[in-house]
């Protein structure tokens, strides 16, 4: 594979390094010799992740006050001194939204890609979290806002000038524009014109070291450029996608998991059966590969959903038996901060509150129980249901979730509404 990086000199990436080729010349081209057997790129087969956090960047260390859409303060140097305490629950990965230069406080609205926002430390504040992380073995998953820039990119602002370059770049007609969600600081961009720029975005930051990306409105992009930029940087996709992942499953690594997600919450707040979720499950058993579901994120809330523990109606036992079904079922588990001290929280934007560091010693802390489900390692092929209850097995553990309190004893975990027991 190979790839021209700048004019006098010709870089190419091979083997996930860039080599510097100033040898020999044939009609003025550079020649590239390549020795040995060439490998087809295969999408990750194995597991890629046992657990993830999940940091909502600005609102992990809030350091000022203020209202629910202002910057308040968090940085990446306060994810790094607490990489430890996430460490201590059992998660090998993190998943950082956007820190990317942008006009607001999510960073969904990017106007530099090439550098990390000065307010979250730059640049070099990546490379130290980048550092201490993989010393204590967790891997750093950035949030891609690639369906969109902000409004206020240089090449938006190029496109609305008449720019016939960077007028391919979006989808600009009758005198407005594609957006996302309507929302006009947030211009659509067109992956045919757009990919190979984007490309050398995604490069960027994997030579920085970055582990992992996860692909924000991952159902907006099409599949096959989604596939192209997995071939080309080698480097594990996670795609956003609430609907069906089908389309996406030989695009990317996984998806977060949205399809099961919506069902799980319904599920335990008593709006649809235990029938009802285990034919959501079985569909994705019988349609998706299974090192994609392994790969695919399942969460009990994210920073685009109400809090599961305000869903949930501040139900602690619930809440437990909703991070069970994450921890168990065919999936890589992914948690919001804050979900360990039950964190509340409504709509956009209430539901990206600051962190709060107080509860963390509270006797109602889910600490020791997130650790609990870590050490657990079952791979559930069926699922069924009887009565309220979903019931689903490995050749070792049973596990079985109830919407209805049954006060289950003994097993290997047991709660109000779940239990995990050996076979």
């Amino acid at each position: 594979r190979q790839r021209q990086m700048c004019i006098r000199d010709s870089r190419y990436l091979v083997d996930g390094e860039v080599v510097l080729d100033d040898g020999p010349t044939e009609n003025g081209f550079n020649v590239l010799t390549l020795r040995g057997a060439v490998r087809r790129f295969r999408m990750n087969r194995r597991r890629l992740f046992r657990a993830i956090y999940g940091i909502f960047v600005d609102r992990f260390g809030c350091k000022r006050e203020g209202g629910p859409r202002d910057r308040l303060g968090g940085d990446l140097s306060f994810i790094r001194d607490k990489l430890g305490y996430i460490r201590s629950m059992g998660f090998d990965a993190i998943y950082l939204t956007p820190i990317f230069r942008a006009m607001s406080y999510h960073r969904y609205d990017v106007t530099d890609y090439l550098n990390v926002d000065d307010d979250l430390g730059g640049n070099e504040a990546l490379k130290k979290l980048l550092g201490s992380a993989h010393d204590l073995g967790i891997k750093v998953i950035l949030d891609l806002p690639i369906h969109h820039t902000g409004s206020d990119h240089p090449a938006f602002k190029a496109a609305l000038g008449g720019d016939p370059e960077y007028s391919r770049w979006y989808y600009i007609y009758n005198g407005d524009y594609e957006k996302f969600m309507d929302v006009r600081r947030m211009p659509k961009l067109n992956m045919k014109f757009a990919g190979e720029w984007v490309k050398g975005i995604v490069l960027h930051w994997a030579l920085m070291g970055v582990d992992a990306f996860r692909i924000d409105v991952g159902a907006g992009i099409p599949p096959w450029f989604l596939w192209d930029l997995g071939n080309f940087i080698n480097k594990p996709l996670i795609a956003e996608v609430w609907g069906d992942p089908f389309l996406w499953r030989n695009a990317v690594d996984g998806v977060m998991n949205y399809q099961v997600w919506e069902p799980l919450i319904k599920f335990l707040h008593n709006e649809i059966s235990a029938e009802e979720f285990a034919q959501v499950l079985r569909r994705q058993l019988a349609v998706l590969p299974r090192h994609f579901l392994e790969n695919s994120w399942l969460f009990i809330d994210t920073h685009d959903t109400p809090r599961a523990v305000t869903m949930l109606d501040n139900d602690v036992e619930k809440l437990k038996a909703a991070l069970v079904f994450i921890y168990t079922w065919v999936g890589t588990p992914m948690l919001y901060y804050g979900d360990e001290v039950m964190l509340e929280g409504g709509p956009d934007p209430d539901n990206r509150r600051c962190m709060d560091w107080g509860r963390i010693n509270s006797p109602n802390a889910l600490h020791d129980f997130i650790r609990a489900l870590t050490r657990l390692a079952i791979a559930p092929r069926r699922v069924m249901a009887s009565s309220n209850e979903l019931i689903y097995y490995d050749d070792r553990f049973e596990v079985r979730i109830s919407n209805e309190g049954r006060e289950y004893k003994g097993g290997v975990l047991s709660g109000k509404y779940f239990i995990i027991k050996t076979k």
